[in-house]
């Protein structure tokens, strides 16, 4: 077995592991307060500030603190997407919910065609910090794009795509 599929094998058996011990909870009780400040946050959660915009929005941010979140919005482009900067740095399960929520909170209000399940979003975030975590395609799974041609694959074949090794 070469390199490459003996890495895959690696990543698909450790993805499954995961899985099994993780503690899949349909109900979150997220703790967060919509600021919606003009050039400001957008939310405050449990560890710091949630900033969503465009990506120029974000880039001129000052005063950032480690652990605020920086969400890139392009809901309007031709496959709508939301990004979460440096995801792989947000590891637990209720902080991710609670950013997830936010999310969500943003899209009520400001309609669009991005179309996400929340479950799905779960499930693509932790798929993308266990590839981070084996450093495997490090470039793509350090930021969670949740873009809406990606909700099939994350809500029905995570599955089926680990297997096809």
């Amino acid at each position: 077995m070469d390199n490459k599929k003996k890495k895959k094998l690696l990543l698909a058996s450790a993805a499954l592991l995961c899985l099994a011990a993780y503690p899949y909870k349909k109900h979150y009780h997220p703790q967060f307060e919509i600021l919606n400040e003009e050039n400001g946050p957008f939310a405050k959660y449990s560890n710091g500030y949630v900033y969503i915009g465009s990506e120029y929005y974000l880039s001129n941010l000052n005063n950032i603190s480690e652990n605020d979140v920086l969400i890139c919005d392009e809901r309007y482009k031709y496959d709508p997407n939301m990004s979460v900067y440096q995801s792989f740095n947000i590891d637990d399960a209720e902080t991710r919910n609670e950013i997830l929520e936010i999310m969500c909170v943003y899209e009520t209000m400001y309609p669009s065609n991005w179309d996400r399940t929340i479950e799905s979003m779960r499930l693509e975030w932790f798929y993308h910090n266990v590839s981070y975590f084996f450093n495997y395609k490090t470039t793509h799974s350090a930021d969670t794009d949740f873009n809406n041609t990606d909700e099939s694959i994350y809500d029905n074949e995570v599955l089926s795509r680990i297997f096809r090794l």
